[in-house]
Protein backbone atom coordinates (compact mmCIF):
# COMPACT_ATOMS: atom_id res chain seq x y z
CA UNK A 1 0.00 0.00 0.00
CA UNK A 2 1.38 3.41 -0.93
CA UNK A 3 0.77 6.60 1.03
CA UNK A 4 -1.76 7.67 -1.62
CA UNK A 5 -3.64 4.37 -1.16
CA UNK A 6 -3.84 4.72 2.62
CA UNK A 7 -7.05 6.05 4.19
CA UNK A 8 -5.37 9.40 4.91
CA UNK A 9 -3.85 9.51 1.41
CA UNK A 10 -7.17 8.80 -0.30
CA UNK A 11 -8.99 11.27 1.94
CA UNK A 12 -6.35 13.95 1.33
CA UNK A 13 -6.61 13.51 -2.46
CA UNK A 14 -10.42 13.61 -2.37
CA UNK A 15 -10.70 16.58 0.00
CA UNK A 16 -7.96 18.48 -1.83
CA UNK A 17 -9.89 18.02 -5.07
CA UNK A 18 -13.31 19.06 -3.78
CA UNK A 19 -12.67 21.20 -0.70
CA UNK A 20 -9.18 22.73 -0.87
CA UNK A 21 -10.56 26.22 -1.46
CA UNK A 22 -12.42 26.13 1.87
CA UNK A 23 -11.58 26.64 5.50
CA UNK A 24 -13.84 26.95 8.52
CA UNK A 25 -14.92 30.48 7.48
CA UNK A 26 -16.80 28.97 4.50
CA UNK A 27 -19.38 27.43 6.86
CA UNK A 28 -20.35 30.63 8.72
CA UNK A 29 -23.62 30.99 6.75
CA UNK A 30 -24.57 27.45 7.80
CA UNK A 31 -23.94 28.24 11.46
CA UNK A 32 -25.93 31.48 11.10
CA UNK A 33 -28.83 29.48 9.62
CA UNK A 34 -28.73 27.07 12.55
CA UNK A 35 -28.61 29.88 15.12
CA UNK A 36 -31.62 31.47 13.43
CA UNK A 37 -33.73 28.31 13.12
CA UNK A 38 -32.79 26.11 16.08
CA UNK A 39 -32.52 26.46 19.84
CA UNK A 40 -29.34 26.26 21.94
CA UNK A 41 -28.04 22.76 22.50
CA UNK A 42 -25.58 20.18 21.28
CA UNK A 43 -24.96 19.94 17.52
CA UNK A 44 -24.07 16.78 15.59
CA UNK A 45 -22.43 17.04 12.17
CA UNK A 46 -23.24 13.76 10.38
CA UNK A 47 -20.67 13.10 7.66
CA UNK A 48 -18.32 15.77 8.96
CA UNK A 49 -15.48 15.03 6.53
CA UNK A 50 -12.40 16.96 7.61
CA UNK A 51 -14.40 18.72 10.30
CA UNK A 52 -14.46 22.30 9.00
CA UNK A 53 -17.99 22.90 10.33
CA UNK A 54 -17.14 21.26 13.67
CA UNK A 55 -14.06 23.49 13.87
CA UNK A 56 -16.16 26.61 13.20
CA UNK A 57 -18.71 25.72 15.87
CA UNK A 58 -15.91 24.88 18.33
CA UNK A 59 -14.25 28.24 17.68
CA UNK A 60 -17.54 29.83 18.77
CA UNK A 61 -17.39 27.74 21.98
CA UNK A 62 -20.56 25.83 21.14
CA UNK A 63 -21.01 22.10 21.68
CA UNK A 64 -20.48 20.18 18.44
CA UNK A 65 -19.56 16.60 17.64
CA UNK A 66 -18.80 15.30 14.18
CA UNK A 67 -18.93 11.76 12.84
CA UNK A 68 -17.49 10.50 9.58
CA UNK A 69 -16.74 7.09 8.12
CA UNK A 70 -13.30 8.17 6.86
CA UNK A 71 -10.51 7.85 9.38
CA UNK A 72 -8.33 9.59 6.82
CA UNK A 73 -10.59 12.65 6.89
CA UNK A 74 -10.50 12.67 10.69
CA UNK A 75 -6.70 12.43 10.61
CA UNK A 76 -6.59 15.48 8.33
CA UNK A 77 -8.89 17.37 10.72
CA UNK A 78 -6.70 16.52 13.71
CA UNK A 79 -3.59 17.71 11.85
CA UNK A 80 -5.28 21.03 11.12
CA UNK A 81 -7.11 21.50 14.45
CA UNK A 82 -5.76 19.19 17.18
CA UNK A 83 -8.35 17.89 19.62
CA UNK A 84 -11.31 18.42 17.30
CA UNK A 85 -14.35 16.42 18.44
CA UNK A 86 -14.68 13.93 15.57
CA UNK A 87 -15.60 10.25 15.81
CA UNK A 88 -14.94 7.63 13.15
CA UNK A 89 -18.26 5.87 12.54
CA UNK A 90 -20.34 4.65 9.62
CA UNK A 91 -23.16 7.19 9.39
CA UNK A 92 -25.68 4.61 8.14
CA UNK A 93 -25.10 2.38 11.18
CA UNK A 94 -26.75 2.89 14.56
CA UNK A 95 -25.33 6.16 15.82
CA UNK A 96 -23.25 5.85 19.01
CA UNK A 97 -25.43 8.28 20.97
CA UNK A 98 -28.48 7.88 23.21
CA UNK A 99 -31.96 8.82 22.02
CA UNK A 100 -32.69 12.55 21.99
CA UNK A 101 -29.05 13.61 22.46
CA UNK A 102 -28.81 16.57 20.07
CA UNK A 103 -30.74 19.78 19.48
CA UNK A 104 -29.44 20.20 15.93
CA UNK A 105 -28.17 17.74 13.35
CA UNK A 106 -26.38 18.75 10.18
CA UNK A 107 -26.11 16.60 7.06
CA UNK A 108 -24.39 18.99 4.69
CA UNK A 109 -23.64 17.35 1.33
CA UNK A 110 -23.72 13.84 2.85
CA UNK A 111 -26.84 11.86 2.00
CA UNK A 112 -25.96 11.71 -1.71
CA UNK A 113 -22.82 9.74 -0.78
CA UNK A 114 -24.95 6.91 0.67
CA UNK A 115 -26.95 4.20 -1.06
CA UNK A 116 -30.72 4.71 -0.87
CA UNK A 117 -31.16 2.11 1.94
CA UNK A 118 -28.21 3.57 3.88
CA UNK A 119 -29.59 7.08 3.43
CA UNK A 120 -32.95 5.98 4.83
CA UNK A 121 -31.25 4.27 7.75
CA UNK A 122 -29.19 7.37 8.47
CA UNK A 123 -32.29 9.60 8.45
CA UNK A 124 -34.06 7.22 10.88
CA UNK A 125 -31.04 7.38 13.19
CA UNK A 126 -31.01 11.17 12.96
CA UNK A 127 -34.65 11.17 14.03
CA UNK A 128 -33.79 8.91 16.99
CA UNK A 129 -30.94 11.07 18.35
CA UNK A 130 -32.67 14.42 17.72
CA UNK A 131 -34.38 16.07 20.69
CA UNK A 132 -38.11 16.79 20.33
CA UNK A 133 -38.44 20.11 18.57
CA UNK A 134 -34.86 19.84 17.30
CA UNK A 135 -33.68 20.73 13.82
CA UNK A 136 -32.23 18.49 11.13
CA UNK A 137 -30.52 20.50 8.40
CA UNK A 138 -29.93 18.66 5.11
CA UNK A 139 -28.27 20.13 2.04
CA UNK A 140 -27.92 17.85 -0.96
CA UNK A 141 -27.84 18.30 -4.71
CA UNK A 142 -30.91 17.24 -6.62
CA UNK A 143 -30.76 14.22 -8.88
CA UNK A 144 -31.80 16.60 -11.65
CA UNK A 145 -28.53 18.54 -11.28
CA UNK A 146 -26.41 16.84 -13.95
CA UNK A 147 -23.18 18.60 -12.95
CA UNK A 148 -23.47 17.33 -9.37
CA UNK A 149 -24.74 13.93 -10.39
CA UNK A 150 -21.79 13.34 -12.71
CA UNK A 151 -19.13 15.55 -11.11
CA UNK A 152 -18.25 13.52 -8.02
CA UNK A 153 -17.61 9.79 -8.36
CA UNK A 154 -18.53 9.25 -4.69
CA UNK A 155 -22.15 10.32 -5.25
CA UNK A 156 -24.15 7.11 -4.90
CA UNK A 157 -27.79 8.23 -4.76
CA UNK A 158 -29.12 11.69 -5.39
CA UNK A 159 -32.72 12.49 -4.46
CA UNK A 160 -35.30 14.75 -6.00
CA UNK A 161 -36.76 17.18 -3.44
CA UNK A 162 -39.99 15.15 -3.30
CA UNK A 163 -38.07 11.88 -2.78
CA UNK A 164 -36.08 13.38 0.08
CA UNK A 165 -39.29 14.72 1.59
CA UNK A 166 -40.79 11.21 1.45
CA UNK A 167 -37.73 9.73 3.22
CA UNK A 168 -37.99 12.38 5.96
CA UNK A 169 -41.73 11.75 6.41
CA UNK A 170 -41.19 7.98 6.56
CA UNK A 171 -38.63 8.48 9.36
CA UNK A 172 -41.14 10.47 11.41
CA UNK A 173 -40.25 14.08 10.60
CA UNK A 174 -43.40 16.19 10.41
CA UNK A 175 -42.55 19.90 10.33
CA UNK A 176 -40.34 20.21 7.25
CA UNK A 177 -39.27 23.57 5.89
CA UNK A 178 -37.98 23.34 2.35
CA UNK A 179 -35.21 25.72 1.39
CA UNK A 180 -34.76 24.55 -2.18
CA UNK A 181 -32.59 26.59 -4.48
CA UNK A 182 -33.81 25.49 -7.89
CA UNK A 183 -31.52 25.79 -10.88
CA UNK A 184 -32.75 28.16 -13.55
CA UNK A 185 -34.14 26.18 -16.45
CA UNK A 186 -32.93 28.54 -19.16
CA UNK A 187 -30.00 30.14 -17.35
CA UNK A 188 -29.64 33.55 -15.80
CA UNK A 189 -29.77 36.99 -17.36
Amino acid sequence: MTAADSPAGYARKYFDQFYSSRDWHFYRPLLAFILEHSEPGPILDVGAGTGLFVELVSRWNLSCTGIDASQGAIDIANERYPGINLIQHQVAAKLPFPDRSFQTLVMNQVIEHLSAPDGQSCIRECYRVLKPGGVLYIASPSKFNKAERDGDPTHRHLYSPSELLAVLNAAGFECIQRCDSPLRFLGTS
